[in-house]
């Protein structure tokens, strides 16, 4: 209907395809399949000119009016979909954000929110910010204290062992816990960060009778793996983070079962049907 209004408007070919930003050919043929379609001729044409028939000259009418009604339907769409909230999201600044496009996609198609703006940040700090209203949600290493906050389990990352590639335990399949000892020191984080997390780690350690000859603490991720690559250390931090490399650094497993939760905390401000949506989908970022 628009290129056939085009054509109707310019009485030129030519010109309405210039209008239309497209080629003349396929101009042509949309208005011959629109007339073979309706069965009737809506424009006479010659070398030099471009007449509408009576069919023609209706035609422009109702398809005139037809546009300006689509239009302001999709206008009042748009304007729906601008009062939508724009989600804020902290994530794990370990998580594999190639598939945070899927997240996104999802939660759009929802029709819930007009989008999603994400943070990479460590989870006490991401829970301080929904506590704030500076974040909406966000997806935190559990158990952690979030008070006043609604919390949900999505899922279970089990540990592995990462150790420089030039020390003799990258030579082996698999590590035990306690073979950490030989390539000192062992890095944690601080307990003050994540009290709940370092104890409920401690608790598995020591399951395993499993005790650091020498432990430090760590202030984030990539600095250790910096640390670990240049031939100090090791550590024990989730598989998921596997899906990178990391020069000098080779990941194992551990014969032992270590693990930690990964939750997601919400604000008062989220609608239920909206935590659901976003559970759901944040499965897909913790898939391995």
């Amino acid at each position: 209907m628009r290129y056939f209004v085009a054509v109707a408007e310019e009485r030129n070919f030519r010109a309405a395809a210039q209008r239309l930003h497209i080629t003349q050919p396929p101009l042509s043929r949309a208005i011959a399949d629109l007339e073979s379609e309706l069965g009737v001729v809506l424009l006479r044409r010659d070398s030099r000119s471009v007449a509408l028939t009576a069919a023609g000259a209706e035609a422009l009418r109702q398809f005139r009016d037809l546009l300006a009604q689509a239009d302001r339907v999709v206008a009042r769409l748009a304007a729906l979909r601008e009062s939508l909230p724009t989600l804020r999201l902290g994530l794990l600044n370990w998580l594999d954000i190639n598939r945070l496009p899927e997240l996104e996609g999802r939660l759009r198609r929802s029709g819930l929110v007009a989008g999603v703006e994400c943070e990479l940040m460590a989870s006490h700090e991401a829970v301080s910010a929904v506590q704030r209203g500076t974040l909406d949600a966000a997806l935190v290493a559990a158990p952690i204290e979030c008070q006043g906050l609604w919390c949900r389990t999505l899922a279970q990352l089990p540990f592995s062992a990462w150790v420089p590639a030039s020390s003799g335990l990258a030579k082996r399949r698999v590590l035990s816990l306690c073979d950490l000892n030989s390539t000192p020191p062992f890095y944690r984080f601080r307990r003050s960060i994540n009290p709940l997390l370092y104890d409920h780690l401690d608790h598995q350690y020591g399951a395993h009778g499993f005790v650091p000859a020498q432990e430090v603490p760590a202030s984030d991720v990539m600095g250790v793996l910096a640390r670990i690559g240049a031939g100090q250390g090791a550590t024990c931090i989730p598989t998921p983070l596997a899906v990178h490399r990391y020069a000098g650094v080779v990941r194992r497993p551990l014969r032992e079962r270590i693990t930690m939760d990964v939750a997601l905390v919400c604000g008062d401000g989220l609608t239920d049907e909206l935590k659901q949506v976003l559970a759901e989908g944040a499965g897909t970022l913790l898939a391995r």
